[in-house]
């Protein structure tokens, strides 16, 4: 029980050997990550959306819109060595060594392998149904035409087909025309009030049949909603002095770093207090090997000023150094 304690208050992290009996480690640092579970909504507005009202009487959304909101957070920590604090010393204990290789494994049993990249949805974009038969449309146009007689000139008008591309707004009412008629044709079912007789599960199919047409139609008026799923990391690294960090910003496209509009959210740490003893601090002749004890810190997320979630977390670089003592 005590090689284990002292193994996970060590947390020195070995690097590559200077020379034969030099090590040169890192002491550990402790990085807070913020896992978020994001759903986004995507909505498309129907291409038919300003004819709704003419068409069918109703009102819609005619513009796209998106919207994010957060549906889970979790704070990680992750121990990784500190740069910044690199030592060496000169040993010939083989088991010291190895106990501040244990050390190391033991502190990262949380850390995921791999360098971290942040993860963000790929856009997505509407797809509607065609909606009409034809793009074109037929039309009648007369001209005259000027026959000669032996008396006068007669004006004879002549019928041509003429075929042309149908407007948005001859694509909307043609929409709007099928879903009205497949309004009539479930009435007229359900009422009996056709030629055809339906009953048990051929109504039923009858009516599914409809009201699959009727949705894809009206999709071209009312537009449709793609929600999906998605998680982002942010990870903050605490310095001395400083207790409160921006994590991430919420906008409408989803959680971002600083530097862009949006909900901010923060983490807080508060470190309680920790008295070491005098010994512990003070620096002996021998051969010193230098360690970190993490301050154990009540670390908050908020947003707006509410706590969302809170965790006692050690955070090495917060904490205080000391010396563990070699003697020859």
């Amino acid at each position: 029980m005590k090689k284990q304690l002292i193994t996970f208050i060590l947390g020195l992290c070995l690097l590559p050997a200077a020379k034969a009996q030099d090590v040169i480690y890192a002491l550990p640092s402790t990085t807070l990550t913020v896992e978020v579970e994001v759903e986004q909504e995507d909505f498309f507005a129907g291409p038919y959306a300003t004819y709704a009202r003419k068409f069918l009487n109703m009102d819609v959304k005619d513009r796209n819109a998106v919207r994010s909101s957060v549906t889970a957070l979790e704070l990680i920590p992750r121990v990784e060595a500190d740069l910044k604090a690199l030592y060496s010393c000169e040993s010939e204990n083989a088991a010291l060594l190895a106990l501040t290789a244990q050390g190391l494994v033991a502190l990262q049993n949380k850390a995921d392998a791999g360098a971290l990249a942040w993860r963000f949805l790929p856009p997505v974009g509407a797809s509607f149904p065609g909606g009409v038969a034809s793009p074109v449309k037929e039309e009648t146009r007369i001209t005259y035409k000027s026959i000669q007689t032996e008396d006068s000139v007669v004006q004879v008008p002549v019928e041509h087909k003429v075929k042309s591309a149908k407007t948005l707004e001859d694509k909307a009412a043609e929409a709007a025309e099928m879903i009205l008629s497949v309004k009539k044709d479930r009435l007229n079912i359900v009422s009996g009030n056709t030629d055809a007789s339906y009953s048990g599960e051929a109504m039923g199919a009858a009516l599914r049949e409809l009201d699959r047409i009727e949705k894809e139609y009206m999709a071209l008026f009312e537009g449709y909603t793609v929600k999906r799923r998605y998680t982002a990391s942010f990870d903050v690294v605490p310095v001395p002095g400083e207790q409160r960090y921006l994590a991430f910003r919420l906008t409408d496209n989803g959680p971002v770093p600083d530097g862009q509009k949006g909900v901010p959210y923060y983490i807080e740490l508060e470190p309680e207090e920790m008295t070491l003893p005098e010994e512990g601090k003070s620096k002996a002749k021998a051969t010193p090997i230098r360690y970190r004890i993490p301050a154990i810190c009540r670390v908050k997320l908020t947003r707006d000023g509410i706590r969302l979630t809170e965790s006692r977390i050690p955070v090495y670089q917060l904490g205080t150094e000391a010396y563990l003592v070699q003697y020859k």
